[in-house]
């Protein structure tokens, strides 16, 4: 690991730890860089915000969570596809509720960002089924709405917002 990278790693390293303990906006990137022994410029080489470390941060954990599921899928059609992944990411959503709301917050109208992820997932729905991409985008709206809506709601759980998906999943007669 080169020492850019090594830098990079102290920053998020002690950026996760004080937005875990202080919370997102209760910790500013003075704290980061002096929980990181990094100079608070040094901060801004490596991200040009606060909310990118916390997507960079998200991005790893999300990529790793991905990887996870798709190893245990079984699931033969889109919205059963749906429903598989969406345990595993309305779990990890909702153990990490404030960040969430934060960076769904910052990222919403950034559809240019979000575009090449949701695409690379929107086949993985389709992928080996008789859905086409119009019955993909359906899907990945119910998944988004109950997502916001669960994100939205102190008493949500992984098991509620399943239920909910499920509800919404089977309306739509999508195999």
């Amino acid at each position: 690991m080169t020492k850019k990278e090594q830098t990079k790693q102290q920053i998020l390293t002690a950026s996760w730890q004080l937005f875990s303990e202080r919370g997102y906006h209760q910790t500013s990137t003075r704290d980061i860089a002096k929980a990181a022994n990094v100079a608070n410029g040094t901060i801004f080489s490596h991200f040009a915000t606060k909310v990118a470390i916390l997507k960079y941060s998200f991005e790893n954990e999300l990529t790793d969570i991905l990887s996870t599921a798709e190893s245990l899928d079984t699931s033969t059609t889109a919205t059963d596809r749906m429903y598989h992944y969406a345990r595993f990411l309305y779990a990890f959503y909702l153990a990490k509720k404030e960040f969430s709301r934060e960076l769904f917050k910052e990222i919403m109208w950034q559809q240019n960002e979000l575009e090449p992820q949701l695409n690379a997932f929107k086949k993985r729905l389709i992928n080996d089924n008789d859905a086409t991409p119009t019955d993909a985008d359906i899907i990945i709206d119910l998944y988004f709405m109950t997502l916001m809506d669960g994100l939205n709601h102190a008493d949500s759980s992984v098991d509620s917002m399943l239920a909910t998906l499920k509800i919404k999943l089977a309306k739509i007669n999508i195999n």
